[in-house]
């Protein structure tokens, strides 16, 4: 038998210890249920489906709260579909555990996609090193090689001549050669060369050569004159056609990226800030109109690339925001069309249509709208970058900097 102060003793050790069981046990009862994983969510990013199917999985989750375009959250289900409209969406979602505890919330981007209807487009053709802006004319297509200062024409299908008709560029210094026609002649500005030439367009041969401002870009016409813009100056040039004269003209505060003529007007694309700018012919500024696209940045090329007037608008694109500007030019309002078919460089109206060269696509865009109608995947263009286009003959005219290429696409409204 145990003496009584060792049955004290161990009487007071069994009692503390069912006092810290007891204390133990009331403390799990009240502790606060682990926190749920946030979800993950499986589903399309980019679809042309419009009821696309996303399931969410989380680690002690019991059930999900989830939205789109919302940040009020209602409950779903593991599997999980909702009818959206085509563009940009953005699902939220997280996870519930028990006792309601909830985890942070899930943000996805979902595109969906509108499917168009193909472009029939023709075979690629090489034609030189650095194919730049093309001008299109009585069946014949006249190309400027920017590297090796050449100037090709495409009739039938294939090269007929080439003229010599500015410095080789062998090293890849050259920017982006330009093609206009002009009255009775084609007009090809060089970026390295600082020199718009005019080419007789019966015999190929260069007729005069003009010295001109630092790297002259993109050429349009209109007013009697030849105009070009010079990549990123405050400047822009003027030839008479009937003389065959060149002046400078300057635009302060312009860094310029694009041209255009229309309604009487000159319109010159700079970019920071992205703007529109309406000159008259003399080079006074008429109207300055911003260009703030509507969709994210998702790339760091340039703002702004390249200009175009047709349909009572004139066309921007910005190859940064993959996506076009329509402007009114009665009421400056612009109208920004996001594109899924990759980053915009070159476009051109005609036929009732603008014609978007992306760096993988051709698309068409309805010319009062600016509604995508049509879109097809260029050949052999992954990873290729500056291309340009150009209309006329019922086709768009696209020429491809990196491939060396022209390719043919069939305007389904053009009569054959």
């Amino acid at each position: 038998m145990l003496p009584k102060a060792a049955v004290a003793s161990l009487g007071a050790t069994l009692a503390a210890v069912l006092i810290v069981s007891a204390l133990l046990a009331i403390g799990t009862v009240g502790a606060t249920p682990p926190r749920p994983a946030a979800p993950t969510v499986v589903g399309p990013r980019r679809t042309t489906l419009q009821r696309p199917v996303f399931h969410f999985r989380a680690a002690r989750a019991v059930a999900f709260r989830c939205a789109f375009d919302s940040t009020r959250l209602h409950r779903c289900a593991a599997r999980f579909s909702q009818r959206l409209a085509p563009g940009r969406h953005v699902l939220r979602a997280r996870s519930v555990g028990r006792s309601g505890v909830r985890s942070r919330v899930v943000t996805v981007t979902v595109r969906v996609v509108q499917r168009l209807p193909a472009l029939a487009i023709g075979t690629p053709l090489v034609v030189g090193p650095g194919p730049g802006v093309p001008a299109v004319v009585d069946g014949s297509v006249w190309i400027p090689t920017t590297e090796d200062g050449g100037l090709i024409r495409v009739a039938g299908g294939a090269s007929v001549s080439r003229t010599q008709v500015g410095p080789r560029s062998l090293g890849g210094e050259g920017y982006l050669d330009a093609a206009a026609a002009g009255r009775d002649a084609i007009w090809a500005a060089s970026d390295i060369g600082s020199t718009i030439v005019r080419i007789d367009p019966g015999s190929g041969t260069v007729t005069q050569t003009l010295a001109v401002a630092e790297r002259p870009g993109g050429l349009t016409v209109g007013a009697g004159a030849i105009w070009a813009f010079h990549f990123l100056q405050p400047a822009i040039t003027r030839i008479d056609e009937s003389h065959v004269t060149a002046r400078r003209i300057d635009v302060p505060d312009v860094r310029a990226a694009g041209l255009a003529f229309g309604e009487g007007s000159i319109w010159l694309l700079s970019v920071n800030p992205n703007r529109l700018v309406e000159l008259d012919l003399a080079g006074a500024v008429l109207r300055s109109i911003p260009l703030r696209p509507t969709s994210a940045r998702r790339a760091s090329l340039i703002d702004a690339w390249w200009l175009a007037y047709g349909n009572g608008a004139v066309w921007a694109t910005l190859p940064n925001y993959h996506a076009v500007a329509r402007i009114d030019t009665a009421t400056g309002a612009v109208r920004y069309v996001s594109l899924d078919q990759g980053q915009p460089f070159g476009i051109s109206v005609g036929g009732g249509s603008a014609w978007v060269a992306t760096d993988r696509a051709i698309v068409r865009l309805d010319g009062a709208t600016g509604t995508p109608v049509a879109a097809s995947s260029l050949p052999r263009a992954e990873s290729s970058a500056f291309v340009s286009v150009a209309y006329g003959d019922g086709a768009a005219w696209v020429t491809n900097y990196d491939r060396d290429t022209v390719v043919r696409v069939d305007d389904p409204a053009s009569p054959p």
